[in-house]
């Protein structure tokens, strides 16, 4: 049927043949499925009709017919799309009932709709309506098929959430025909969280618990209903531990929870002893273990050897003896610090000394003093200069090294190649007091070196140096090889190199990178001098390391994982196993990972179970990458999650202040952590130790005696401590208190205990403090996860699992020095914690590093005077009130109080300091009592207007 057009528009004529409206345009032709038409309509015109067919590609007009041309064509139009639906409907019937009836299911499905097999019926539903593009266009009753394309239909328009209405109906019915199982699978009946996590059941599933929420309860209960159900045989389950300890606890719960029989068709395995099965089968025979592997000793006492091996090789021994020389502590310019406080932080944490056993003033100088050491240049460090160049005003001129043969000095100065001081040096002060070094040195007639902070950035700070020196005529004479190494080892360098050799190496295998991925990396590294200087001597040792593994034909743990990969990925092992469940999966590395995904992968219908908390990721230094639980749907697939939200271990104000505390990270998965357990007062207490020093761990233990008094039994008291050597004498303790039951473990060590009251010991700053600034080498990086962006990330972590093992309260002991950023935290936040001891307002902030509190001493003869907390790294001192001798001024406005006399003396208007009267080479001053870090003076008889003046006032 041809329809002709009266005027030029969209289309010149159109003619139906068959199936297909053919549309002749100005500049060629164009096809139209009757299938696809949705509808067909008359335009009216003023002169002409049209047509408007409208399709899901856009709409096309046949333009300038006659009013009947037009209705014809519409007709016919419309009797072909029926006759097309009806034979298409007739065609694609079995599909769309068969389809329509699977989707009925989902109002009560009997199994969990799992992600895979959703995916399957979605595209089984796309399919079966894929021909049908346009509408039915009416007419007579299109019967069963076009019902079942309807509710097709309906249903992808909203499948996600059909899917979740399924499940929410399927765990519903699950949870009733489940309850006498749930309720006596442990002693007691499992909670609605619990119940949950156990039948929610999709390809992958994670369960995110908060510490105390029973998740073992869980892991037991899911293998119990996975075989209850009748889901899965005993031996399809794996349950994973990372432990030989943790796999044998696991293994007695599930033993004394479902019964013998269950239990021994269910394979508990460490990830180790997998991979050794694995082996075993693929290769025929189980490879034999190193003793490095189990033996930390033994790895080191190999490398040593291998340090051997190197020191006879010239171009091998020349780069290790370099390093231990130049490159043991990380670089960073004092340029990249806020304050200098936060500078003496960094040098303490890597206790950074020059090979004399000196405390330098930064990195730089050490490197200096190290090159003049090794190379037979007699110095002495801030030896006083010659001449005599104290005032009242200046004490004498300490330059920074001299050359006690040469005769020369060597001052270093902490200047950019733009001539930048660092943020806390004022530049204008710090460029006149180095002009006044100049002049002074000219004048005198003495022999000055300068080196600056921009050599060493850039690489050059030794050549430049050896440079002018030789320029000076003083010769340099290089140790040889052996006796630096000597030298090195003598001074404590080597022993913490082989340990960081030691975990690099482990890291290094354990995720499974390569040494040129490396050499990118270091490339990019903060510091990528030292970074490549480091695998220059990391690549011979490496080599050494696995031709002496080959020589004895063994491998280590990281050789076993990675082969087990290997074999699994390449389908020379096939896994027996549908159900992997994992537990403390916070603490899976890339490595294990990598084993769990190619095990995974074998078999469509296999599925995953991991229970975790990010909140108790405390082993990234044993290669844990807390990026796989972040990451668990991009790395595994998409599932479920779960989330254990309700404690049944801590009280209410413990509870509230360990989430609030672990969420200041923003990067932790948010979960809302609930207890049921309600106690009078605050939760978590703060115990300050006095100025005297000494922990107030007395006070504390009185404090839990007097509220535990009434209790049935001894209370239970959980020491804890950052460190092994912390651990108290336990005797007298027990003595002392004898209705108390003490324990003490390390908070590494704490992971699944508990205790009525907790004391975490040692929460203060320093090397061995709470955060810890025994800081991790940046050079781990490279075969670490990315460090977290919040400072001191895993170490929150870890006060969070101290905090969270106690039932009713927690004593977090402060003992002296420099407070610690968490204890800081915890008083001055948000947070209701309270405290006892020492008396934190009154605390005084250290003008000179200003990270320091000033703290009361006794000098010689029973004199008084106060000093940084910081020392012996910031070296700041100052008098006390000059009033009574005991107290220390404290700024209030422009003027300050004493804290102990109440005195009234003036401040410093330039500073946070008051203004004392000192006396100097000219006779009496007025000075600031913040001095050298403020230089503010004043003659005594302008302060003495000063003051009367504004008393007059």
């Amino acid at each position: 049927m041809v329809f002709a057009v009266a005027r030029p528009a969209d289309a010149r004529a159109s003619a139906l043949e068959g199936n297909a409206l053919r549309l002749k345009l100005r500049f060629g032709s164009q096809e139209i499925a009757v299938g696809e038409i949705e509808s067909v309509e008359v335009e009216r015109r003023l002169r002409w009709r049209g047509v408007r067919i409208r399709t899901p590609s856009g709409d096309k007009e046949v333009s300038g017919l006659s009013r009947r041309d037009a209705a014809d064509l519409v007709a016919a139009v419309e009797e072909a799309r029926l006759r097309w639906w009806r034979d298409a409907l007739r065609a694609q019937g079995r599909k769309l009932r068969r389809t329509s009836t699977r989707l009925a299911s989902l109002s009560r499905p009997k199994e969990y709709v799992r992600r895979r097999a959703f995916s399957a019926l979605l595209a089984e539903a796309k399919a079966a309506v894929a021909p049908f593009a346009g509408q039915w266009p009416g007419g007579p009753a299109g019967g069963r098929e076009l019902d079942a394309l309807e509710r097709i239909r309906a249903f992808l328009a909203d499948a996600e959430v059909r899917r979740e209405k399924a499940n929410e109906s399927f765990v519903a019915d699950e949870l009733d025909r489940s309850r006498e199982f749930l309720d006596g699978v442990e002693t007691r009946p499992l909670s609605g969280e619990q119940r949950r996590a156990v039948v929610v059941d999709d390809d992958r599933n994670l369960v995110v618990a908060a510490a105390g929420s029973g998740k073992t309860s869980v892991m037991v209960a899911k293998a119990g209903w996975l075989v209850e159900s009748g889901r899965r045989r005993p031996d399809e389950l794996l349950l994973l531990a990372f432990a030989r300890k943790a796999r044998d606890e696991l293994a007695e719960r599930v033993t004394k929870r479902l019964g013998r029989e269950a239990a021994s068709g269910i394979r508990l395995r460490t990830f180790h002893s997998l991979g050794l099965e694995i082996i075993g089968e693929a290769e025929g025979r189980k490879p034999g273990l190193a003793r490095t592997a189990e033996d930390p000793a033994a790895l080191l006492d190999l490398l040593k050897d291998i340090f051997g091996q190197l020191l006879a090789d010239r171009e091998h021994g020349r780069y290790l003896v370099q390093w231990l020389a130049y490159g043991s502590a990380p670089y960073r310019a004092e340029h990249e610090f806020r304050t200098r406080g936060e500078y003496w932080d960094y040098i303490r944490s890597y206790e950074i000394r020059s090979l004399k056993g000196e405390r330098v003033k930064s990195f730089e100088e050490c490197r200096i003093a190290n090159f003049l050491y090794l190379n037979g240049v007699p110095y002495e460090y801030e030896r006083p200069y010659e001449h005599d160049t104290a005032t009242a005003t200046r004490v004498q001129y300490r330059p920074d090294f001299y050359l006690t043969e040469a005769g020369i000095y060597i001052e270093h100065f902490a200047l950019s190649a733009n001539g930048d001081t660092p943020p806390f040096i004022d530049r204008e002060e710090y460029t006149a007091s180095r002009e006044w070094k100049l002049e002074l040195h000219a004048r005198h007639g003495t022999t000055l070196v300068e080196t600056f902070s921009h050599e060493q950035a850039s690489g050059q700070l030794m050549r430049n140096l050896a440079t002018r020196l030789q320029a000076h005529g003083v010769v340099l004479s290089s140790m040889p090889t052996d006796e630096i190494f000597d030298v090195l080892n003598e001074q404590g360098r080597v022993a913490p190199f082989t340990r960081l050799v030691a975990t690099f190496l482990q890291h290094f295998k354990g995720s499974r990178t390569s040494l040129e991925d490396l050499g990118r990396r270091a490339a990019k590294a903060h510091d990528p001098h030292r970074a490549q200087a480091f695998l220059r001597v990391f690549r011979p040792i490496l080599e050494r390391y696995e031709a002496s593994l080959a020589e004895a034909g063994e491998i280590d743990f990281h050789d076993m994982i990675n082969r087990a990969t290997n074999h699994v990925a390449a389908g020379r092992y096939r896994s027996p196993y549908g159900y992997v469940l994992v537990d403390e999966f916070q603490d899976i590395s890339p490595g294990r990972a990598a084993l769990l995904k190619a095990l995974l992968d074998q078999s469509e219908n296999a599925q995953l179970f991991a229970v975790g908390d990010d909140w108790q990721a405390i082993y990234r230094f044993a290669g844990a990458d807390i990026a796989v639980m972040r990451e668990f749907e991009q790395r595994f697939g998409a599932g479920a999650r779960c989330d254990l939200e309700t404690t049944f271990r801590c009280s209410e104000g413990v509870n509230e202040v360990a989430t609030r505390f672990v969420l200041a990270n923003p990067a932790q998965i948010e979960k809302a952590v609930r207890t049921g357990r309600r106690a009078e007062g605050a939760g978590v207490w703060v115990g300050l130790a006095g100025d005297a020093g000494g922990a107030p761990l007395d006070d504390a233990l009185e404090r839990i005696e007097s509220d535990a008094s009434g209790s049935e039994g001894p209370a239970t008291v959980l020491l804890l401590g950052r460190y092994r050597h912390l651990e108290p004498e336990m005797g007298p303790l027990s003595r002392a208190h004898p209705t108390l039951e003490f324990s003490y473990s390390t908070v590494h060590g704490a992971k699944g205990l508990e205790a009525d009251y907790v004391v975490v010991l040692g929460v203060c700053a320093g090397r061995y403090g709470f955060p810890s600034e025994i800081a991790d080498d940046p050079l781990l990086d490279l075969v670490l996860s990315a460090p977290e962006r919040h400072p001191n990330a895993e170490e929150r972590r870890l006060l969070y699992v101290a905090l969270t093992r106690a039932r009713r309260r927690v004593y977090v002991l402060a003992e002296g020095g420099t407070g610690s950023p968490f204890v800081k935290e915890l008083l001055k936040g948000d947070y209701r914690v309270a405290a006892f001891g020492r008396s934190v307002a009154a605390d005084v902030s250290c003008p000179e590093c200003r990270e320091g509190r000033l703290v009361r001493r006794e000098g010689e003869a029973g004199s008084t005077f106060y000093g940084c907390s910081n020392y012996p790294y910031c070296e700041h001192t100052q008098s006390p009130c000059p009033a009574c001798g005991v107290g220390l001024p404290l700024r209030d406005g422009k003027t300050a109080r004493c804290n102990a006399c109440g005195r009234i003396v003036e401040g410093c208007p330039k500073c946070d300091g008051w203004l004392e009267r000192k006396s100097g080479k000219y006779g009496a001053f007025v000075g600031c009592s913040g001095y050298p870090a403020c230089d503010y003076t004043r003659d005594v008889v302008q302060q003495r207007q000063a003051w009367e003046g504004r008393r007059e006032r």
